[in-house]
């Protein structure tokens, strides 16, 4: 027994071991760099639901602020340009806190979003400029007409936004009688295009005060000398093109003419006079 047993380790030494499979040493691998971003994504995930990492990150950001500021990095001055009709004080109201703090610890984004809340402002831009400057640039919203629904008015942006300003009494609103008054709902997103294509006529264009939306789909005119002009729902170019050559040669707006209505026909329009003038109809 002893002899096939020492035989039998001797044979033992010359048999190969059989090779490692090829695919055993890349899921090893892979087995291993996943477990090291697992725990490398659980160490994160602990910091950030103890709140230990962002006040971490946070108070490494204060500290460079302050070293920073230790530099020379401070706000020192604050250029504001652009200012037309935004409220001055509500403007300092915003960038005067800026003062004094480290440059690099100023939210540009959180100052511009404060200033476009202002009534006029359409939108700033806000940049920080080494080493004390913070520079304010505004573009103001332009009014294009007031906008008059239930007797009240209201200022009206060429996007079709209500500019928020008071307008409270007739002295408020006096300041803006320039502009040419537009009435009805849906009329505000609509008054830029339509103005758009009237001014293709200055002339009789400087001769509109107001427009109404009639109906949600049309326009009709009041014109300087108490005229109404109807518009078509479509094809307004042609039948405003028609309206100008006419009045060039006929002065249809200098006649006793209360309506001209436009809407049938693109070369043609119907006239309703006033009442004085239907004794003197032959002429």
């Amino acid at each position: 027994m002893r002899r096939v047993t020492l035989a039998t380790r001797r044979a033992q030494q010359f048999i190969r071991k059989p090779p490692k499979p090829r695919w055993l040493r890349p899921v090893v691998r892979v087995g291993g760099l996943g477990l090291a971003l697992g725990m490398a994504w659980g160490s994160v995930w602990w910091g950030m639901t103890s709140g230990a990492l962002p006040e971490a990150w946070q108070a490494a950001i204060d500290r460079l602020h302050q070293a920073s500021a230790g530099l020379g990095l401070v706000v020192r001055d604050i250029e504001v340009a652009g200012r037309l009709r935004a409220d001055q004080g509500a403007i300092e109201a915003v960038v005067a806190e800026l003062a004094g703090r480290p440059l690099l610890a100023i939210d540009t984004d959180q100052v511009r979003i404060a200033l476009e809340r202002l009534p006029w402002v359409d939108h700033a831009i806000v940049r920080r400029a080494l080493p004390d400057v913070v520079s304010v640039h505004l573009v103001e919203r332009q009014p294009l007409a007031l906008w008059q629904r239930e007797g009240v008015f209201q200022l009206i942006d060429r996007g079709g936004k209500t500019i928020q300003v008071p307008l409270r009494t007739d002295r408020d609103v006096a300041q803006w009688r320039h502009l040419r008054v537009i009435v009805g709902e849906g009329a505000p997103a609509r008054a830029a295009t339509l103005f758009a294509t009237l001014s293709s006529d200055p002339e009789l264009f400087g001769r509109v005060e107001a427009a109404i939306w009639v109906g949600g789909r049309r326009w009709s005119l009041r014109f300087d000398s108490e005229t109404d002009v109807l518009l078509p729902e479509d094809e307004i170019v042609p039948a405003w093109q028609t309206l100008g050559r006419l009045e060039r040669r006929e002065r249809l707006l200098e006649r006793a003419v209360g309506v001209i209505d436009l809407r049938f026909l693109p070369d043609r329009l119907l006239l309703r006079l006033l009442p004085e003038a239907l004794p003197d109809r032959a002429a």
